[in-house]
């Protein structure tokens, strides 16, 4: 090779290397994110004035969105805002149930010191400093739209919320867990509200519940995602992410707007045999998407690597406002993060009392610290999430060292996140304590049904959870005699779960074996005496059955361990109002009212009560309202008729009777009708109202019938008579 030649190829090799290093830099300062270069702090613009938007995903696991890396997912608004905005990539719940999760979100504290650790048993104490409360004092408008029971504003969560919509069923009386409401009807619900509140500051809270058991996604994406009715759930949220993002676009506010998409908890989908949530406390259901949108004042694209908890997005949402956390918050400010300043994970607590709760199992409590994940169980698990993220190598027994620190580091964790920052630990009221002593234990912390007996560990009791399931999945299918036989099954292996009982009794109630409910409910009863869940459904079903003594019994001893217990005092005021106990009845109504004045039900019996204790013109105005609210309820304009008839002002009696029955016209409603006209003097009319009952009965051949056909006669008569001497 030539001098010449041997120069021009050292050149080359030069050029080729350059070349190489300018890739490779470029190549790393894009997998660096953009905290990391010093350009995320100017772009991270912090202001009073923004409106805020929290939308909640309830059952969204992280791994189920195209943002977080799921090829199938079909998610284009999620995915979209995280693209222009801020990923978090691990994000963790304390527990995988729904009411203490958002419980955490709203007060920034662990179920340690908020003290809700499961859906329908707890309530969110008022001397808790929510996030609308906070919002609420320094102006801003606030509202939520939920879309399940397990939110209803009778659990608390609705604190420091002007508008607070938890209606799933106007015509719902008493709510249940399968209370809900897809995502359309939320959005719907918010829409109407943002037209009224584009020109004022909020702050609105909209929680889509759809990804839940029974997945059942509705057209088109259930055709779309046949075989994965999970992702379809998604994908149809999702679906309404965009839309809520499109109102605010289409209103002007979207720049103004900082929203912030954050999943409660995740789902099992069958994994170590789980079918849902709550009952272990694995990554899969305690990670979760959380992601921050406002193009004006956030960078975009950014991924955040750092470890956070659902118990820092309250500070983060005061921090982006410039609103200081309050003493009580745990969480910390997920701003710093984003900056890059916070690159090390804080520890972050985790528990469900679920298995406890709901099946008599151990609870589960646990501590992530580090790249260690601990679960405190009857059978110990140590996990090493950095070489097995899976959580399939329980490392317990082989890192000794390690186990200890984890032991004595939870223990001390418990103790200092049981206090507010204060060092104030909050006391148990006597009412909780009959609460959590009617649950089978005290201080969340064993199980007192059989002391002296050690609590199975979860993992130990898998067969006897899907027993449970598999009834019922056929109690959905409408499979009732295979349901059972799985519901009898588990109660005979687990006899000290009040669930147990609940399970079977419902079973036999939705098929109209009242008895049979009744005396299951009973035997539990016998054994678990002061059974929250237990002695709540034998109201109702003491109620329906017409066993008023047995049902005020049961309503007493029940409101005995929860004052605040709706079904309680509803039915104790239905009861009473069908033995015409009518100041008894009031008293339990207005107790009721206070914890749900939304109920249609309520409501209305309230105001019929009002009537029948002689205070009719409170009852005519709470009719009026009632009227203006259900234009289209024809019950509602009857019951406004008799108090104005009792009351001797026919003509108004007369308007309210036609609204009604030309809105129900109904055989009876014209039957009745026709009586008040004739009393008005519209004989006529009165006539011809009478014939529609006579042509619209069944029952041609009834005492009823055969008396008003003999009273048209009679009628027509009168008018014949009257005519001839005119």
């Amino acid at each position: 090779m030539s001098l010449r030649q041997r120069a021009a190829e050292q050149k080359r090799m030069k050029i080729k290397h350059f070349t190489v290093v300018r890739v490779f830099f470029v190549c790393l300062i894009l997998l660096i994110p953009s905290y990391s270069l010093g350009s995320t702090e100017n772009k991270i613009k912090r202001n009073e004035d923004l409106n805020i938007l929290l939308i909640t995903l309830d059952t969204t696991r992280s791994d189920r969105l195209g943002c977080y890396g799921y090829e199938q997912a079909e998610t284009p608004s999620l995915d979209a805002l995280a693209t222009g905005g801020v990923r978090f990539a691990s994000t963790y719940t304390s527990v995988p149930l729904t009411l203490p999760s958002h419980c955490s979100i709203f007060t920034g504290a662990y179920p340690l010191y908020h003290r809700v650790h499961n859906n329908g048993f707890y309530y969110l104490g008022e001397e808790y400093v929510t996030l609308a409360e906070v919002l609420k004092k320094n102006g801003y408008k606030t509202a939520a739209f939920v879309s399940s029971f397990t939110v209803d504003s009778r659990f608390g969560l609705d604190q420091g919320f002007e508008t607070y919509d938890d209606t799933f069923d106007r015509d719902e009386i008493l709510k249940n867990f399968r209370s809900e409401r897809r995502a359309d009807e939320v959005f719907g619900s918010f829409s109407k509200w943002i037209d009224d509140n584009d020109r004022k500051k909020f702050f609105s809270w909209i929680h889509f519940y759809d990804p839940h058991l029974p997945y059942d996604p509705p057209s088109p994406f259930k055709e779309k995602f046949s075989g994965k009715p999970y992702d379809g759930e998604i994908a149809y949220m999702d679906h309404y992410v965009g839309k809520l993002v499109a109102k605010l676009r289409e209103i002007n506010i979207l720049g103004d707007t900082l929203i912030l998409i954050v999943g409660d908890h995740g789902e099992a989908l069958g994994e170590r045999r789980e079918l849902d949530h709550g009952l272990f406390i694995y990554d899969n259901t305690l990670k979760v998407p959380y992601i921050l949108h406002c193009p004006e004042h956030i960078p975009a694209g950014v991924v955040v690597e750092t470890r956070v908890n659902l118990i820092d997005v309250m500070p983060t949402i005061l921090d982006m406002i410039k609103i200081p956390a309050g003493k009580e918050i745990q969480g910390f400010s997920c701003l710093d993060a984003m900056k890059g300043k916070q690159r090390e994970s804080r520890r972050n607590y985790i528990e469900t009392y679920f298995p406890l709760e709901n099946f008599g199992w151990s609870p589960l409590v646990g501590l992530i610290e580090r790249k260690w994940k601990f679960i405190q169980a009857p059978k110990p698990e140590l996990y090493n999430l950095e070489t097995d993220p899976e959580e399939r190598q329980n490392v317990f027994q082989k890192e000794v060292k390690i186990s200890r620190r984890m032991v004595k580091s939870l223990e001390n964790l418990r103790k200092d996140y049981s206090t507010d920052k204060t060092g104030q630990k909050k006391r148990l009221t006597k009412e909780e304590e009959r609460r959590l002593r009617s649950l089978g234990y005290i201080g969340a912390e064993r199980m007192s049904a059989r002391p002296g007996h050690p609590l199975p560990d979860p993992k130990d009791k898998i067969e006897d959870y899907i027993l449970y399931f598999q009834g019922n999945l056929h109690e959905t299918r409408g499979e009732f005699q295979k349901a059972a036989e799985f519901y009898k099954e588990v109660l005979r292996r687990n006899p000290d779960v009040s669930n147990n009982y609940v399970h079977l009794g419902f079973l036999y109630a939705k098929t109209g074996r009242m008895n049979a409910a009744i005396k299951v409910l009973e035997q539990g009863r016998e054994r678990l005496p002061e059974s929250y869940v237990i002695l709540s459904k034998l109201i109702m079903f003491y109620s329906s059955a017409g066993r008023y003594d047995d049902a005020l019994s049961a309503s007493q001893s029940m409101l005995g361990i929860d004052s605040r217990h709706f079904d309680a005092l509803f039915l104790s005021g239905s009861v009473h109002a069908k033995l015409q106990n009518w100041t008894k009845a009031l008293d339990f109504y207005e107790k009721a009212m206070a914890i749900e004045p939304e109920n249609k039900t309520l409501k209305q019996r309230y105001a019929y009560t009002l009537a029948a204790l002689g205070k009719h013109e409170e009852a005519l105005e709470r009719y009026r309202k009632l009227v203006s609210e259900y234009p289209d309820d024809s019950q509602i304009l009857k019951e406004m008729s008799e108090i104005y008839r009792n009351t001797g002002n026919l003509n108004l009696a007369v308007v309210s009777f036609k609204k009604a029955v030309e809105l129900k016209p109904t055989p009876d409603m014209c039957y009745d009708y026709a009586l008040l006209l004739e009393k008005t003097g519209q004989l006529e009319e009165a006539i011809r109202w009478l014939k529609k009952y006579l042509d619209g009965a069944k029952d041609k051949n009834s005492l009823r019938w055969r008396k008003a056909q003999a009273t048209v006669i009679h009628w027509e008569k009168r008018i014949k008579n009257d005519n001839w001497h005119r």
